[in-house]
C-alpha cells in the first residue's frame, strides 16, 4: 500500500510582503495624521479660548476702575480750594491714567488711588501701576491697546476736565503660531471694544 503525503508549503512571496508592509504603513500614517489634525486643531481652539479670556479679563478689570473714575465724596473738586482739585481721566496718548478718592479723605494719597495703564510693545503685554509702584503686567499676548476720550457730546477730546467717557480697545494674540493661518505671521487676533463712562464724571 503505497501512501502519499501531500503538503503545502508555499509561503507568501516577498512582493505580498512588500504589499503588506506598504498597506500597514499607509494605514498608520493616515491614522496618525487624523490624530496630528486634531492636536492642532485642539491646540488652536484652546489659544483661541485663552485669548477671549484674557482680552475680556483685561477690559473688564479696566472697565471696574475707569468707572471709578473721578470718585469724589468729599467735594474736594467742588468746593473753593482749587490746590486740591483733581481729574478722574487724564490725557495722555500712549497711556490711560486713572484717579478716585478711594478712601474719601478728600486727598488722593493712597497707593490705589492712581492708576496708569499701558501698553509694552517690547513684551507685548498690558502693564498697570498703582501709585508709585512698578509696571506690573496685568495680560500677555496682547498686540494693541488703544484709547480715545470723549466729551459729554460723543466728541473726541483731549481737554482733560471735558471728558466723560473712554473708549478702549484691546486686541489679543494667540500664544502660538498656526502654520497654516496665512496672516499675522500665523498668530490668530481677537478685539474688544468698549466705551466706558464713569458715572462720577457726568
Amino acid at each position: 500500500m503505497n501512501s502519499k503525503l501531500v503538503t503545502n508549503q508555499r509561503g507568501i512571496t516577498l512582493t505580498e510582503l512588500l504589499i503588506a508592509l506598504a498597506l500597514g504603513l499607509f494605514t498608520v500614517g493616515a491614522v496618525y495624521a487624523v490624530h496630528l489634525n486634531q492636536v492642532k486643531r485642539q491646540i488652536v481652539q484652546e489659544d483661541v479660548l485663552a485669548m477671549q479670556q484674557t482680552a475680556r479679563a483685561a477690559l473688564d478689570m479696566m472697565t471696574r476702575e475707569i468707572r471709578m473714575a473721578g470718585y469724589d465724596p468729599m467735594g474736594v473738586n467742588r468746593d473753593t480750594d482749587p490746590s486740591n482739585d483733581f481729574h478722574g481721566l487724564s490725557y495722555h496718548p500712549t497711556e490711560l491714567l486713572v484717579r478716585a478718592d478711594l478712601n474719601g479723605n478728600g486727598l488722593l494719597t493712597d497707593s490705589k488711588e492712581s492708576i496708569v495703564y499701558l501698553y509694552d510693545d517690547s513684551t507685548s503685554t498690558l502693564r498697570r501701576k498703582v501709585g508709585g509702584g512698578g509696571r506690573q503686567p496685568v495680560a500677555e499676548h496682547i498686540e494693541a491697546l488703544t484709547f480715545s476720550y470723549r466729551d459729554a457730546s460723543g466728541h473726541s477730546t483731549t481737554h482733560a476736565p471735558s471728558i466723560r467717557a473712554v473708549d478702549v480697545q484691546v486686541t489679543a494674540r494667540s500664544a502660538h503660531a498656526d502654520s497654516q493661518y496665512p496672516e499675522n505671521e500665523g498668530h490668530r487676533t481677537l478685539t474688544f471694544r468698549s466705551r466706558i463712562v464713569p458715572r462720577n464724571l457726568q
